[in-house]
């Protein structure tokens, strides 16, 4: 994330808004209770939408 906020951050914003979200459901989770039915797929969402994201946009 801080690769891409220093590379160019208005090109990245999308997968910045992204990871954040991801890391506003850890946070709301748990870090150590992300295993729980639910709870992992909360925070990998978000991440696999950074990877679909990039997907689409080769050139970034």
């Amino acid at each position: 994330m801080e690769a891409m906020k220093a590379k160019a951050p208005g090109l990245y914003l999308v997968p910045i808004e992204f990871v954040d979200e991801a890391e506003r459901q850890a946070d709301h989770f748990g870090r150590d209770n992300l295993g729980a039915k639910g709870n992992h797929s909360a925070v990998s969402y978000p991440l696999q939408q950074v990877v679909t994201w990039f997907g689409a946009h080769p050139e970034a």
